[in-house]
């Protein structure tokens, strides 16, 4: 046994990182090229990203067998 208790006493490790705040968010604004990337896919009748798929969502209320 070690003279002193104290000096052998079991301790929880918890790494630095735990305590240091997340930075903040960065700004998510809209990105230029993206933006008008969008607004031609959408006026081709092309897919978005982000905003729902008629033709998809048509499809996949379709049964696959027909009765």
């Amino acid at each position: 046994m070690a003279p002193d208790p104290g000096k052998w006493e079991r301790m929880a490790f918890i790494p630095k990182s735990r305590y240091v705040v997340d930075p903040p968010p960065a700004d998510r604004g809209p990105f230029p090229l993206y933006s008008s990337l969008v607004q031609r896919w959408a006026q081709a009748g092309r897919t978005v990203p982000g905003v729902p798929d008629h033709e998809w969502e048509r499809l996949i209320r379709t049964p696959i067998w027909p009765r």
